[in-house]
């Protein structure tokens, strides 16, 4: 079983739309109040998914189209899924667990048998450690919006030209072990991976991210502390002037420190770094590797 660990991510987005908000005319998820920016777990873990599903593992949650050519339910991929590999309602949910990396992860709401995998790695909701512009843009299509026109249509969205962000996971394995998850070393290998290669290789004209600092701390025991919010980001202009990562630096002092302070219960700190980044105050006793 792999040790209980936490981890901090420190990523940045230029010139787009870290987290859409569909009821909203698709624009940069934002706190009103503050102005930061928000990103959902899902839109997080989606990064994380479409990478182990590029690399050929099997993932559970995507959208997978049946021999019509519509998209499938939850209910009916079970069944798909039930029939391909001759289940029954009672080893169904043992069958994802040990085949699909996104359930033992993730965990998963099954419809059809009715059962709620709680996983014992979360993801909590990401804002930028900023207040963020965002910026109406327009320009011209390629193509006439309709047959007849004498011109292309116009196409418009919304975009931020900067943020700055930080993203908390926890993976607990009381969780795991209380569920029967077996959760092994090379899936938390897995995940770390698809975290930062699926953020640095999944781009789009909406998309345009990259990790520039992964905190894990993996620990000997359960005692986690619940927010790993120990890096802290010095910035050279204001909030809304910010444009790129050289306009920041990254200290991990206050995380040395939790270190010095919880060494008894703490395995070991790894900390990936961009290469585009220096981060200050780095304890001798971490382990560091470029991504």
């Amino acid at each position: 079983m792999a040790n209980s660990r936490e981890f901090l991510l420190v990523w940045d987005s230029t010139m787009c739309i870290p987290n859409g908000d569909m009821l909203n005319e698709n624009r940069p998820r934002q706190d009103e109040l503050t102005g930061q920016l928000e990103v959902s777990d899902v839109r997080i873990k989606r990064y994380v998914r479409d990478h182990w599903i590029n690399i050929g593992k099997e993932v559970l949650v995507q959208s997978v189209e049946d021999k019509k050519g519509n998209i499938m339910t939850c209910a009916s991929r079970i069944s798909h899924i039930k029939k391909e590999n001759k289940l029954d309602d009672k080893n169904v949910g043992e069958y994802l667990l040990s085949n699909y990396i996104d359930v033992r992860l993730f965990g998963a709401v099954i419809t059809k048998p009715k059962k709620d995998i709680m996983g014992p790695l979360q993801i909590a909701w990401s804002k930028s450690v900023h207040e963020a512009e965002v910026k109406f843009m327009q320009g011209n299509a390629a193509y006439a919006g309709k047959e007849g026109a004498s011109q292309s249509s116009i196409w418009s969205k919304y975009i931020t030209p900067y943020g700055l962000f930080k993203t908390y996971g926890v993976y607990n394995d009381l969780v795991a072990k209380r569920q029967g998850i077996e959760v092994t070393e090379e899936d938390m290998a897995d995940f770390v991976e698809g975290l930062i290669e699926g953020m640095k290789n999944y781009r789009s004209t909406s998309k345009n991210q990259m990790p520039r600092l992964l905190v894990e701390v993996v620990y000997k025991n359960n005692k986690l502390d619940g927010e790993l919010d120990y890096v802290h980001i010095n910035k050279d202009l204001n909030d809304t002037e910010l444009r790129s990562i050289d306009h920041v630096s990254i200290d991990l002092e206050k995380l040395s420190n939790y270190y010095e302070k919880k060494q008894e219960h703490i395995k070991e700190v790894i900390v990936y770094k961009h290469p585009s980044i220096e981060p200050l105050n780095v304890h001798g006793d971490f382990k560091v590797e470029i991504i």
